[in-house]
């Protein structure tokens, strides 16, 4: 017969507090997710995965920043034979915060609840209006949102962005920001592939091929700065502003880099013509953005496995260099020391790197690190947000 044997007052006391601990961890969480940023309204926090500039009612620049605010945590699972081990989310959701560099705060903060992880998400102003592309990923449905950015407003979601192209009745199955066309590349769950959509225009397309027979129209006049190689395939490059007309351009976009080098092939490849700015040599330099006024350039001060970077700003009229950012004023974690972590090398660091203009305003994003705002006229750094 089995005996009911009484519990000691030490037992007793470990059953309390294996309960309490579990009910602790909820409230640090639900304090540190819900409460702590209602309190904190005005104040960014979570994991930057993106970000853009807006104009605001007013015309003056405002700062949209997306963040990760779920709490992410590693899952492994083991089952006979097998083990995985993978990333999930508790109170997943993305939150954008509006932030005004004047007033030094976010005045508007909206979340979007999600039902898995996030792996890529971008942002973008076109056509007036503020971008969300995110791909689907899990439980994540693939999203292409766009708000007004004067009031933060929500004027198409995905649904009403389906609806508005009968191409895409079907529903989507992936979709791809690229940055430089500033276009957004979808599959579709009926099983079209690479439907094309401007951001700037509005227009989609039924692929590739029609969007490239399209913009090959376009003999306007233009000019793009490039960062062409000063010989072979080494790391030191130049830059070079290479006009001719815009179709040509577009289309060629991704081998301008490779022409800009050698006049003839230039001509020859996209009928423009390429100008050299300056004579300063740019190690493994990067154009991060680029305008009708000027090139924004990150480049390093060293070939090896430790480097810092810089940052310079060129004006495309006069090729005359409008400031510097040296290595001291930006983020520490943008050096390079492949001796201490091999994960730091360019190659694994140059697409954590983001940089926007807008009017007077220049921001540097380090993913996962935070963001810094510049003035534009004298590359001065005017405010730093460690997130």
């Amino acid at each position: 017969m089995a005996q009911n044997i009484p519990r000691t007052p030490k037992v007793k006391g470990a059953l309390k507090i294996g309960c309490l601990v579990p009910l602790l961890v909820i409230g640090v969480l639900a304090f540190y997710f819900f409460a702590y940023p209602a309190l904190t309204p005005d104040k960014i926090r979570g994991n930057v995965l993106t970000m853009t500039l807006a104009p605001s009612k007013d015309g003056a620049p405002r700062l949209w920043v997306l963040t990760d605010s779920s709490f992410n945590y590693i899952m492994k699972t083991e089952t006979p034979g097998r083990m995985s081990i993978g990333r999930e989310c508790l109170f997943c959701n993305f939150r954008v915060y509006v932030y005004d560099p004047a007033k030094e705060k976010a005045v508007t903060r909206f979340d979007t609840p999600l039902k898995d992880i996030i792996t890529v998400i971008d942002m973008a102003y076109a056509d007036g209006k503020v971008w969300i592309i995110m791909g689907g990923y899990g439980k994540n449905d693939p999203r292409i949102e766009a708000y007004d950015p004067g009031t933060a407003r929500l004027v198409m979601d995905t649904k009403a962005f389906m609806a508005k192209h009968p191409l895409l009745r079907g529903g989507l199955a992936a979709v791809y920001y690229n940055d430089k066309e500033n276009t957004v590349s979808i599959n579709t769950k009926d099983g079209l592939q690479g439907v094309k959509y401007s951001l700037e225009t509005g227009d989609l397309f039924r692929d590739h091929g029609e969007w490239r027979q399209e913009i090959i129209k376009d003999e306007t006049p233009a000019s793009v700065a490039v960062m062409a190689r000063d010989r072979s395939s080494g790391p030191r490059k130049k830059l070079v502003l290479v006009s001719g007309p815009r179709g040509k351009l577009a289309d060629n976009a991704s081998s301008l880099e490779s022409y800009a080098g050698d006049e003839q092939s230039l001509v020859f490849f996209t009928g423009a013509t390429g100008k050299l700015l300056t004579d300063k040599i740019f190690l493994e330099g990067i154009i991060y953005h680029q305008d009708e006024d000027c090139a924004i350039i990150i480049y390093l001060d060293q070939i090896g496995k430790q480097a810092n970077r810089i940052m310079s700003c060129y004006d495309l009229a006069t090729g005359r260099r409008k400031w510097t950012v040296p290595p001291g004023q930006m983020f520490k974690k943008m050096k390079i020391d492949e001796e201490d972590d091999s994960f730091s090398s360019l190659f694994f660091t140059k697409d954590n790197i983001k940089v926007r203009r807008l009017g007077n305003l220049v921001v540097l994003q380090l993913k996962g690190v935070g963001l810094i705002g510049f003035d534009y006229k004298t590359g001065k750094k005017l405010w730093t947000m460690d997130i």
